[in-house]
């Protein structure tokens, strides 16, 4: 038997560039196995960002309900859905936005992040199935290829949606960046993903931790401080790679991560990698500097790596860092918005301005 408060649900719609509307839609129908959630926090990333300023790009279906970082309660659940997730009504889940089809060459080879068939926070509200796909919503509907994680109750979903740019900093610097005990990792860019990959080196062991941004960063570094950075620089009033050649004796660094979006900062990763070192680099810029393919990568035998989202396994692990309590976290959230508001939480986060670093939007 059905539970549902509502018959609607209130929804926030990209319908073009740098325009929101807020919309009801129908809440879907669910059998035995798929569900329904009901949303309580979803923060604000920069691919949304990306959507809002541009009007969409390759992933998303204009007009759709966006938001991606989402953690909520099952309101409702089909029995074979339960046990394959391990979850009943009334538990708290974060979900992540992939929901991969499990047959294409993408999801076979292990890269289902890779599958676009299906995505929360960028599925057309034409969807025959539902329109409720975003996390900026008072409900969403849970297919039943969700990857969910069941998450502690007691812990505030607001902090619990960081789930995305920890997980992301974790798997980077770890993973893909290969950072080891006792090495050096330089992040350029202290945004969310920028602080998570801070939170990556820390829980990696690092030697040394070096963060650099802009003065108006200022804010955003000190936290890095606070999360575990050994030093900080400011890209726009240092010399980058002589203040790391100091810090690391000349040796630079094992792993640099590239956490913004900047033309010239592949370029720049090239000098602040050591010998052998490898670099991460996650910006969507296209307007990178033709200086970046070059005889550094050959001469210091540098591997560099693109990197999109995060395997499953590094979203578990970031939800047990935040579970944990172990860093300030409450400090990456800077502004908390309602449905109704997430427009002006797009302009605020997509231009980056009042100080910004997360935006979270918040259901009561």
């Amino acid at each position: 038997m059905k539970k549902y408060m509502a018959k609607m649900a209130k929804a926030a719609v990209l319908t073009k560039k740098e325009t929101i509307e807020i919309m009801e839609f129908p809440i879907p129908e669910t059998g035995n196995n798929d569900g329904l959630l009901r949303v309580e926090s979803c923060g604000v990333c920069g691919f949304d960002s990306e959507a809002y300023l541009f009007g969409g790009n390759g992933v998303f279906q204009l007009p759709c309900v966006i938001g991606h970082e989402i953690v909520g309660r099952i309101e409702e659940i089909g029995e074979e859905a339960g046990k394959r997730w391990g979850v009943k009504v009334g538990d708290r889940i974060a979900v992540e936005e992939y929901i991969p089809c499990g047959h294409c060459d993408n999801c076979l080879t292990g890269h289902y992040h890779q599958c676009f068939e299906l995505r929360y926070g960028a599925m057309s509200i034409d969807h025959s199935t539902t329109a409720l796909w975003g996390g900026f919503a008072e409900y969403m509907y849970l297919h039943p290829n969700s990857i969910v994680h069941k998450v502690n109750s007691d812990v505030s979903p607001e902090l619990l949606q960081l789930f995305i740019p920890i997980s992301n900093g974790i798997h980077w610097v770890q993973e893909v960046g290969n950072c080891r005990s006792g090495d050096t990792v330089v992040i350029q860019g202290p945004g969310p993903m920028g602080l998570g990959a801070v939170i990556g080196a820390k829980e990696a062991g690092a030697g040394k931790i070096i963060v650099t941004g802009l003065s108006k960063d200022e804010k955003r570094l000190n936290i890095a401080k606070k999360f575990g950075a050994d030093h900080i620089f400011y890209a726009d009033t240092q010399d980058l790679v002589n203040e790391i050649e100091n810090v690391t004796d000349g040796k630079m660094a094992h792993t640099v991560i590239n956490a913004a979006t900047a033309p010239q900062q592949l370029a720049v990763s090239l000098d602040l990698a050591g010998l052998r070192g490898t670099i991460v680099h996650s910006g969507t810029d296209d307007r990178l500097t033709k200086e970046v393919m070059g005889s550094k990568i050959t001469w210091k035998l540098l591997t560099v790596k693109g990197v999109l989202g995060r395997p499953k396994k590094a979203v578990g692990t970031a939800l047990r860092v935040i579970e944990s309590g172990k860093y300030p976290l409450e400090k990456m959230i800077s502004h908390s918005f309602s449905i109704d508001e997430v427009g002006q939480a797009m302009d605020i986060h997509a231009n980056g301005k009042d100080g910004c670093i997360h935006v979270a939007v918040v259901n009561e």
